[in-house]
């Protein structure tokens, strides 16, 4: 079945579909971003914005949770941090260790980020249907929980939630 799928005329990998939908959201949540008065947030940054919340984490564990080496992530900090939207402090569980913090401005920036999403996906399930967004949100927080729930603790935090 699989050699006959490949060969199909107009025969895209699930992935390259799956970039391209990611990429058309996305698209939509800059525009939006830009509007907001957060004009200096750039897309690498939403990893920062995507995993830092509360008290806030090493940057050991922001690399490992958005699959970026320390380094890489290290720079964006440096960014948000010049941009005022983080801030460094000890840890108190090892006064050597830095926790990467949003600030006021870093939480207020993250919400506004969130509630952008939240409003891109509504105007998806206006324009293709409640059902099948939802269903679409299910089947891929399914996988995403099953494949590689290292990456979404958001969903591990929820489902601790409801126990």
């Amino acid at each position: 079945m699989t050699s006959r799928i490949e060969s199909s005329p107009g025969y895209v990998p699930l992935p390259g579909l799956l970039d391209v939908v990611k990429e058309a959201m996305l698209g939509e949540f800059r525009e939006e971003l830009m509007a907001t008065g957060y004009a200096d947030i750039r897309p690498t940054h939403g990893c920062v914005f995507r995993f830092v919340r509360g008290e806030g984490m090493r940057l050991t564990e922001l690399a490992g949770l958005a699959g970026m080496t320390k380094q890489s992530v290290g720079e964006l900090i440096d960014d948000l941090v010049a941009l005022g939207y983080v801030e460094r402090i000890p840890d108190p569980a090892d006064r050597r260790a830095k926790l990467i913090c949003l600030t006021e401005r870093g939480k207020h920036a993250q919400g506004v980020g969130f509630g952008l999403f939240a409003q891109v996906e509504e105007r998806w399930a206006e324009r293709y249907g409640p059902e099948r967004i939802a269903e679409l949100r299910a089947f891929l927080e399914e996988l995403a929980a099953k494949e590689a729930p290292e990456a979404v603790p958001e969903l591990a935090r929820r489902e601790l939630a409801k126990a």
